[in-house]
């Protein structure tokens, strides 16, 4: 199976004086800009347009899915996972992954460090680099307890 892995895009700062905080926090223009040609980069390639996403349930993660659905010509294919929320364990994504059988490319979108911890984990490797932000990766996995997953493409914006 061939895993995106998708950081959301920036998002506004958390000044405080929103009543949301972190979890509410937004895509800003610059974040929305961004997202958008690297999902449309995705949805130009058949090998790296995803057919279903999940995504994390904070705001700006939900956005970067809903931007890279929309690029993708899905409708119905964005899934809220918890297990892709902030600081949960990477075993989580796994064996959702491990029980997944959907037909191609699976987006998921997160955030950092989580979405590094989880390639290295599929890789079997210690670390991973940090995914900027809108970054992606593509993984091909075979499943749990198959060997380890490759890198098949990585794409970081420009700062």
């Amino acid at each position: 199976m061939d895993i995106i892995l998708f950081r959301h895009g920036h998002a506004i700062d958390d000044t405080g004086s929103s009543s949301l905080g972190d979890a509410g926090r937004w895509l800003s223009g610059k974040g929305r800009e961004r997202t958008r040609e690297v999902a449309k980069k995705l949805a130009a390639s058949k090998k790296k347009r995803p057919v279903e996403i999940w995504t994390s349930p904070l705001v700006r993660a939900v956005q970067t899915a809903e931007i890279a659905a929309e690029a993708a010509g899905l409708t119905d294919a964005v899934h809220v996972r918890e297990e892709l929320s902030p600081g949960r364990d990477p075993a989580d994504v796994v064996r959702a992954l491990a029980e997944y059988s959907g037909p191609g490319p699976l987006a998921l979108v997160g955030h950092e460090p989580s979405l590094s911890i989880l390639a290295a984990t599929l890789l079997g490797e210690r670390s991973f680099p940090t995914l900027k932000k809108s970054g992606v990766v593509g993984l091909g996995w075979e499943g749990k307890g198959r060997g380890p997953a490759k890198v098949l493409f990585e794409k970081q914006p420009k700062s």
